[in-house]
Order: structure tokens, then sequence, then C-alpha cells
């Protein structure tokens, strides 16, 4: 993680003078209740360097939410004593036409709702998002910034997946001293810390007695599903991805037995039995193949009972591996196909045919395959036509005659224009955006530009989305948000 600011040399920061920082807080920043491995891998790699550092992991997601965040922070820190507080900010832009996502909702009926009065209800609404959104990224700068203020003999860093995309905008909010490293490389920052980045360092090296001493709320994810990475690093270029800038381009992949160690020493001490393989994608290229057969391969020979899902790109999926992702416990599978049209595939850069999507899905039907499919969709991509929506249909009918109506769950996304990506760049050149744009902004005539959902078919779409919103409550048990959008669209095209 390379530091953004640079107000003064390495060589002059307290802990580059051959004197190895003794304490290290790790704070996670309020955000939702998912397992925290960043921080979890973040510990573990301080643990390896052998310096004897003590951590602490303060995971401000768990724990007594009533209790505020600032409180239990500072008593953390009176408590802990740290020489270091890392604090780890996760998500902070969210674009989700989802049930649960109702800011998503207004702002959508605040664009394209028909009805004057329902515009105006979810205007009103949308304010109290809006405030809320806000107060919420001010509030982990106050926390940020009143930890740095209240205890001054402190350093204070800051790193973490949003600040590797949105820290820019977000350095001029914070004090001086706060130290931002906003790169994936941990290089600088065990530098800042005074230790020796341990060799490998894509190996954390988990120790679960270790990871309990220093993460006392760890028993609140015993019963939730466990995020273990087998890989960093994607050298895609899909069109809208943050990945490669957030992990890097390269891969580095673990070492099996060192993923498994991991996954059994959850499964056995803490008796996890829901993982999720949280790479940037499970087969990024032809030759993970063997990396991930061999890393399924020790879990059926350890006889885990344990299930398991991830993202995966199905273009390179074969029968052998197929039928070892079954018997190892895959319980939910996550497939990006973008579009059902191979002209917006290929728009999006994401460098797989279709066909090829589609003969890897058979594989898993014809490997046995009980669990959930979940199909994400691209909804309005560059070069979208009326054409190319109603392919896009067909392919999920098509899915669904594999595995059944129930069991394949449309994810309806839209893309979001994000700093540093390819949509980006289309932005500028279609003039949606200019330079010095701020992407942090919510305000429902600003979020419309960040929402790539342009003419012609941006009103369609957007009208079938509020129409499916306005009918969660009717729709049948197994319909989900991205059914009723898909219903919806299918009547547009009829029309």
């Amino acid at each position: 993680m390379a530091p953004m600011r640079n107000a003064a040399p390495l060589a002059h920061w307290p802990f580059s003078r051959g004197r190895p920082c003794s304490r290290v807080l790790v704070v996670r920043l309020p955000c939702g209740k998912v397992f925290p491995t960043g921080p979890i891998y973040l510990a573990s790699l301080i643990g390896r360097s052998g310096a004897g550092t003590a951590v602490r992991l303060l995971d401000l997601a768990s724990g007594d939410r009533s209790i505020p965040a600032k409180s239990r922070l500072f008593e953390e820190i009176a408590s802990f004593r740290p020489e270091l507080v890392a604090f780890s900010w996760r998500d902070i832009q969210v674009f989700s036409p989802q049930d649960s996502d109702q800011g998503f909702r207004d702002a959508f009926a605040f664009m394209y709702d028909p009805s004057p009065i329902h515009r105006a209800a979810a205007s009103i609404r949308g304010l109290g998002e809006v405030s809320a959104y806000k107060s919420a990224i001010s509030s982990n700068v106050a926390l940020i910034a009143g930890a740095a203020r209240a205890f001054p003999g402190i350093e204070v860093a800051l790193g973490g997946p949003a600040i590797r995309i949105f820290g820019d905008w977000l350095e001029p909010r914070l004090p001086s001293r706060v130290r931002i490293f906003a790169e994936g490389d941990l290089g600088p920052f065990f530098e800042f810390l005074g230790l020796e980045l341990p060799p490998d360092p894509v190996e954390p090296g988990v120790d679960l007695a270790n990871i309990e001493r220093a993460f006392p709320l760890w028993p609140e994810y015993q019963d939730l599903t466990i995020g273990v990475q087998t890989k960093r690093g994607c050298p895609r270029d899909c069109l809208y991805c943050l990945y490669p800038k957030l992990e890097g381009k390269f891969p580095s992949r673990r070492r099996p037995e060192a993923v498994v160690s991991e996954i059994e020493a959850y499964a056995r001490r803490w008796g996890v039995r829901h993982f999720w393989l949280a790479d940037a994608q499970l087969l990024s290229v032809p030759e993970d193949s063997v990396h991930l057969e061999e890393i399924l391969g020790r879990i059926v020979s350890l006889g885990l009972e344990l299930g398991w899902s991830g993202y995966l790109r199905v273009s390179d999926l074969e029968p052998r591996l197929a039928s070892i992702m079954v018997r190892s416990g895959l319980e939910e599978l996550e497939a990006s196909i973008g579009s059902g049209s191979q002209r917006i595939v290929d728009a999006l850069r994401l460098g797989f045919s279709l066909d090829d999507a589609m003969r890897g899905l058979e594989c898993i039907a014809a490997a046995g395959y009980r669990g959930r499919i979940l199909v994400n969709l691209s909804l309005n991509a560059p070069g979208e036509t009326r054409g190319s929506l109603a392919e896009s249909l067909a392919a999920v009918d098509r899915i669904r005659s594999l595995f059944g109506r129930d069991r394949v769950v449309p994810v309806v996304f839209f893309l979001a224009i994000q700093p540093g990506t390819g949509l980006e760049e289309l932005a500028f050149a279609e003039g949606r955006l200019r330079p010095g744009y701020d992407p942090l902004s919510i305000w429902p005539w600003r979020a419309r530009r960040l929402i790539y959902n342009p003419p012609p078919l941006g009103d369609m779409i957007g009208r079938a989305c509020v129409e499916a919103f306005r009918g969660g409550a009717r729709g049948r048990g197994h319909e989900g948000p991205g059914d009723r959008i898909l219903a919806a669209i299918g009547r547009e095209l009829r029309r």
C-alpha cells in the first residue's frame, strides 16, 4: 500500500528507524456484517513478521452496535495502548437494484416513475437517505480524525478497498498526520511499522489461536460465511472492474495445502460450515483450473463436511473440475455472463465466449449440482439494444432449462462508473462525465450520471425497475428483484 501522502520521508517516520512498532490496533470501520478477511490476514502477516508485535482487531461491524463506535474505539485504544492504529475502510459506494437497497429504489423512482405522487414521495425519502449516506462517510472520517486528535502520541494509518478507490477524495477531509496507504503493496506499510514484510506475503499464515486472542468477537462469525482467499490479482481487463486496481493484474496463487489448512482450522476449531472463496473470480485464466482442482481435491480427501461458494468464470470449466466442485461441497455458484449477447460481452471486455460459458454450466449440471446459480447481468451496457436485451432473457431461460427455474437467480446490476476503470474513460469520451467529478455524490441528478444507464433504453429499463420494485410484495415465493426486473423488461419489449 503506497502512501498517497508523503509529508515526511519514510526515514523520518517513527517506526522506520530500526525500532519496530510493538503494539498495533487494526480497526475495521463500520460496514455490513461480513467476516473481516482482510483485517484477519493483515493481523496474521504482522504476526508472521517475527518481531513479537502485539496485534488487536476491533471490528466495528460486529459487537454491540448500540454503543457508539467512538466510545468503543476510544475504550479499545485506552485499554490496549497501541503505538499505531490502522483503520481499514471496506466500502463506500454501492449501486444495487435489490429490494434491500432503499436508496437505489428511491433514486430510480425519482428519476423514472411516471407518477408525480410516487416521485415526490421518493424525493422526500431520498433526502433522508442522502443525509444518512453522507453521515456514514462523515462518521468514519470523524472516527479517524478524532482518534488522531485525542491520542496525539499514537500513529494513525488508513487503508482498505474504499481507500484504494476513493482515497483522493477522502484525503483532504483527514488530518495531515494520518498516513494513507492506497495501493495493494504491503511493503511501504510494513516499513512504516518498522517490520520486515514476510516472504511470500500472499500467504497470511492464519493461526486461529492467535486470532482468538487478537479478535475477541470472533464467535459472532462462527455460524456465518467465512471468506478465504486462494489467490490475489486478476489479469483481465473488464470494462467496469476494479479488482486489477485493488489487487494487481498479476495473479499470486497461494499454496493449495495452505488454503486447505486454513479452511480445515475454521471447520474443526470454530465449527464453521460455510465458506466463500473470496477471489476476484475463480478461474480468472485457464491455468487456475489446476490450482482450484488441487484445493478442492484436498478438501474431499480430508472428508470435511462443508459448503462453499464463489464467483466463477464458468467458460473455462471442464467436466473433471465440475465433478470435484460438486463433491467438495459447492452450495452456491455466482456466474457472471454480463449479457446474453456476445456483442455486449465483447463490449464489456469480458474475454469469453457465451457458448463456452453455457458449456461450463452444462458441465456443472451434468456433475449433479443441486445448489443455486446466481447469474449476473449488466443492464444497458455499452451498445445495448432491444435485441440484446431479448438475448439476455433467452439466456436466462436456457440456464433455467438446465437447473430448474427456482434454482436460477438473476442478479441484475447497473454498471457503476468508478475511478480508474475503462467505463470511466468511456463516460469521459461520451461526455457523460467531466474530469473533476465527485464519485461520492449520490444526489439523484448526480447519481444518474454515475450509474451507466444511457438513452435510448435508459428510461425503459428505469421504468421496468420501478415496476419491479413496486411488485416486490406481490411476487411469487421464488421471485427476487432480478426475476421481477427481467419480467418487466420482457413486457416492455413485447409492447
